[in-house]
C-alpha cells in the first residue's frame, strides 16, 4: 500500500524529528531518518489509515 499524501511528514521515534516522505514509499518499506540516520520502517496502525515510523534494528 503506497502512502496517499505526497507531501507529508512522519515523526522519527528516536530523535522526534519530522521525516519527509515523498508518497512513493510503501508500508513496511525501510527508510532512514535524515537527522539521526536510524533505520526505520513505515507502519500502519491497526484499524486506521494512520502511518507511523518504527525503529528497524
Amino acid at each position: 500500500m503506497a502512502l496517499k499524501d505526497a507531501a507529508q511528514y512522519l515523526t522519527c521515534p528516536m530523535c522526534d524529528a519530522d521525516v519527509p516522505v515523498s508518497g512513493d514509499e510503501k508500508v513496511a518499506e525501510e527508510i532512514f531518518c535524515p537527522y539521526c540516520q536510524t533505520p526505520l520502517k513505515i507502519r500502519k496502525k491497526r484499524g486506521t489509515e494512520e502511518l507511523y515510523l518504527e525503529e528497524d534494528f
